[in-house]
């Protein structure tokens, strides 16, 4: 494990092999050290960030160094977010590439739970992995869009996501989500990492009937 500063007022933990990153995460944020105001997952490494007046690194690798080994277990929430499939743009393409039936390509996307082991790139967006291996594998765009729909889900590589506002992107899009998943004006964000996600098909007329409604 190797603590790095990332600039003047934060850390990065890398080489973090003991546990999931939102774990550690999640336990130092629970220790309430000092001058550590916000500690933030990716996949593989994490961001510490510290007011540097009160912040003591010993104390941080200390409490890096006493965490003990990860038990695999269920952690977090379970969020069931209902997926349009029939609205994604790159579906057809995509089973095509993969050499599946649209429908093919939806069972397998909806067959699993997703564990969320970052949020970023915009905020409240989550990364979730990881991909059934019949479906895992698929490039971004060549050409990413300029907008991509509110609530739209997404694949690349063994990660898929939900895009939660309007923004570029070039995962590819397998259908849209109705719910609401971020709020930025309320605070409300409610995937974290740690969190577990199950997507679940359905029709238009069910994703009418549930547009606007919160996750």
């Amino acid at each position: 494990m190797r603590i790095e500063p990332l600039g003047d007022a934060a850390f990065i933990v890398r080489d973090i092999d003991f546990a999931p990153a939102f774990v550690v995460a999640a336990r130092v944020e629970r220790l309430n050290l000092p001058g550590v105001l916000e500690v933030s997952a990716s996949y593989d490494t994490l961001g510490v960030y510290v007011d540097p007046s009160e912040f003591d690194l010993e104390a941080l690798q200390g409490a890096l160094e006493q965490s003990t080994p990860y038990q695999q277990g269920v952690v977090g929430k379970l969020h069931e977010v209902p997926v349009c499939y029939d609205l994604g743009e790159d579906l057809e393409s995509s089973a095509s590439e993969l050499d599946l039936s649209p429908d093919d390509l939806v069972r397998h996307h909806t067959s699993v739970e997703y564990t969320c082991y970052a949020v970023g790139f915009s905020p409240g967006f989550p990364y979730l992995g990881y991909l059934p291996s019949q479906i895992a594998g698929l490039g971004r765009l060549a050409a990413p869009r300029l907008m991509v729909p509110n609530g739209a889900v997404a694949v690349a590589g063994r990660q898929t996501g939900i895009y939660p506002g309007g923004r570029p992107g070039g995962w590819r899009l397998l259908g849209i989500t109705p719910l609401e998943i971020v709020n930025m004006s309320e605070d409300y964000f409610p995937i974290s990492a740690g969190d577990r996600v199950a997507f679940r098909a359905i029709g238009l007329r069910d994703y009418k009937s549930l547009q606007g409604e919160r996750l």
